[in-house]
């Protein structure tokens, strides 16, 4: 090992979760709202400090996200196999808003890899907070 360099090993369980598209008033829509992205200001992230990923902000009761098993809270890592962890919210909303009935998301969240820590309770919301959302 190179002398001066450091090496960390990281561990984060996924799931997949695949979305059907409902239509409303001619539109598609996937049913929940997102939040993050390295355009925004990380330190608000209610979720993971600091993370400037994108997240879940908001879940539609009874929409498609949530029936296919999508939560607040989770961090979204691609979107139908693109890298959404270096991704601007445009970006990101761009990717999840395009004219195509079926998503597939990569997610994590902090439940997926019980630890000690894993009762502390994730927010319903952050419309209450001042990070900016966009609906999908």
């Amino acid at each position: 090992m190179n002398e001066g360099v450091e090496s960390f090993q990281s561990e984060a369980l996924c799931e997949c979760v695949e979305i059907v598209k409902d239509i409303e008033d001619g539109s598609l829509i996937l049913g929940f709202a997102i939040g993050g992205g390295i355009d925004q200001d990380a330190s608000k992230n209610p979720f993971v400090a600091n993370d400037p990923g994108i997240f879940v902000s908001r879940v539609t009761e009874n929409g498609p996200a949530e029936k296919a098993g999508l939560k607040v809270g989770d961090k979204i890592l691609q979107v139908n196999g693109y890298d959404m962890t270096m991704a601007t919210q445009k970006q990101a909303k761009k990717k999840l808003t395009k004219n195509q009935r079926i998503v597939r998301l990569k997610v994590t969240r902090n439940n997926l890899m019980p630890t000690e820590d894993s009762a502390t309770p994730v927010p319903k919301s952050i419309s209450e907070q001042k990070t900016v959302q966009e609906y999908v």
